[in-house]
């Protein structure tokens, strides 16, 4: 895994503790046990876990009507937090990218200064050899 993706791995997992204590504050112990257990199941039935996918459907099936509000909250505050976590990783890469263009830009513009200085010079020696 690339130094890009694991910092932005790191500001999405970072995110997402600040969101539970927030749930947790919030909401409860309980929701966001409920939320985790989602959540792990999930992962577990895409890596192809049936036994998981079978308790998902069964825990998703029975949440109440006064805990599926904060429950689909949850999940749409997380990806709307992923997806800040990766607008500002594509802000800083383009940001980091202008700095070392500009950067090298620069550094150009100098050695062309340089070189043509020392043409010059090299001109104004040869004229007075003449």
């Amino acid at each position: 895994m690339t130094q890009e993706y694991s910092t932005l791995r790191n500001n999405i997992s970072m995110l997402g503790r600040f969101l539970g204590e927030t749930i947790n504050d919030a909401q409860g112990e309980d929701i966001l046990e409920l939320i985790e257990n989602i959540r792990k199941l999930s992962r577990n039935s895409r890596a192809g876990d049936d036994k998981a996918r079978q308790e998902l459907l069964d825990t998703l099936g029975s949440i109440s009507n006064e805990n599926i509000i904060p429950v689909a909250r949850a999940f749409s505050q997380f990806l709307n937090l992923t997806n800040i976590a990766e607008q500002y990783q594509t802000i800083s890469r383009e940001h980091s990218l202008a700095q070392s263009s500009s950067q090298s830009l620069s550094e150009l513009f100098k050695r062309l200064k340089r070189t043509k200085m020392l043409q010059w010079k090299r001109c104004i020696k040869q004229l007075k050899n003449y």
